[in-house]
């Protein structure tokens, strides 16, 4: 039987989930930072528990993300019923973590739904390590090249965003937050000491970071560095620096973390640095588009000859997050457009219309956008292909 969590339920709740806490913290994390129910917090949610004569048997939560959290351990054929209770929630869910057999089992409840479409879908490898007095003798790993392993204060948030952004990318995991919010959420977890990296003089180089805390126990996430500085031991610099962290700034007796089934060099590095082995996690991540039409596109010519797709949507509107270029435009009749501002940035979301738009026949009717993943530079080579093609002669060729 499936009851809401209140808070005579909690002790309970809590003995099960710590009874199988290595593939729990994230909600055991959640369920201490933000309670049973939703809030405003994205990671909040409403908290349920399967009980069988009287005993706690399973625990999940679906998150104001849209993911649903569970621990059941193992019990897959508990899937349908938490998915049920979960179909009557005001929060849909467009995604599945926790420990795998349950998981994967509300895994394909959800993708028979023919209005869910996944994107994330990855079996981990659950590691832990122990910590001890002799993790205090790990090298600094400052080099005479300049590198250095710090904790990241709110200052760096520069320097992270763009290897959290890659980090996401690469993984094809969903931008959830604007750049506003990622930067809030930055710099609360570097207050908290959080977030490491390894610097080559002032250059940010590589990161690693706790996603989760609970009780002596942490779970490492965020690892990551670019293609171009891999092979280079920065990973392993990074990882110690957070190992160290861990022990004299959180008193932890250890930490976790998981590993694509298939990323053999990172489950290699871990390997290495003492992480074992000890079970199988998911993460399974998709989206539930709308069901109005899509938007519609429109082909802008650059100078060079290439041609650029961006969607087309009314001003003023909310844009989905993430980094991309963008064309304010007028309408002037059936498919035609006049460009007013051509530009790129960090985060779609956060997109505001330059002042001088906001008066006179400058105003925009609408704005076309093209999401882009690549490094700024590259945008901004688009920018200016667009402006050289798109301005009149002795017309400001408007730009951002």
């Amino acid at each position: 039987m499936i009851h809401d969590v209140t808070d005579a339920d909690l002790e309970s709740v809590r003995a099960f989930l710590e009874a199988h806490l290595d593939s729990s913290l994230f909600l055991l994390s959640n369920l201490a930072m933000f309670g049973p129910c939703a809030g405003e917090h994205p990671n909040s949610g409403n908290f349920r528990f399967v009980a069988e004569a009287d005993r706690v048997v399973a625990v999940f939560c679906v998150t104001r993300r849209g993911n649903l959290l569970v621990q059941a351990a193992g019990r897959a054929d508990l899937a349908e019923e938490i998915f049920g209770a979960c179909a009557g929630d005001s929060l849909e869910v467009t995604g599945i973590v926790g420990e795998w057999l349950t998981a994967q089992a509300l895994w394909n409840l959800l993708c028979a739904d023919p209005r869910f479409e996944p994107s994330h879908s990855t079996k981990e490898v659950l590691y832990s390590r122990a910590l001890t007095s002799a993790d205090l003798g790990f090298a600094t790993d400052e080099a005479a090249d300049g590198r250095s392993a710090r904790p990241l204060d709110a200052s760096d948030f520069d320097g992270w965003e763009p290897l959290n952004t890659a980090y996401l990318a690469e993984l094809n995991l969903p931008w959830q937050a604007s750049l506003a919010q990622r930067k809030e959420e930055f710099e609360s977890r570097a207050r908290a000491r959080r977030w490491w990296g390894v610097f080559e003089g002032e250059r940010l180089v590589a990161i690693a970071g706790l996603n989760a805390m609970y009780g002596r126990l942490g779970q490492v996430g965020g690892v990551y560095s670019r293609f171009g500085d891999r092979r280079r031991g920065l990973g392993r610099t990074v990882i110690r620096a957070l190992i160290r962290g861990s022990l004299t700034q959180h008193l932890f007796e250890r930490l976790v973390l998981f590993a694509g089934e298939d990323n053999v060099g990172a489950r290699r590095l871990y390997e290495s640095l003492g992480f074992e082995v000890g079970g199988a996690f998911a993460l399974f991540l998709g989206t539930r588009p709308s069901s109005s039409r899509s938007p519609q596109t429109f082909k802008w010519l650059g100078q060079s000859g290439e041609i650029y797709t961006y969607e087309i949507h009314e001003w003023p509107t909310h844009l989905s997050p993430g980094p991309g270029n963008y064309i304010f435009t007028r309408c002037t009749g059936p498919g035609d457009w006049r460009p007013i501002l051509i530009g790129e940035s960090v985060d779609l979301a956060d997109l505001t219309v330059h002042e001088r738009l906001r008066t006179g026949q400058d105003v925009p009717t609408h704005v076309h956008v093209r999401l882009n993943f690549n490094p700024a530079a590259v945008r901004r080579r688009e920018v200016g292909d667009l402006v050289a093609r798109w301005t009149p002669p002795g017309q400001e060729a408007y730009s951002e």
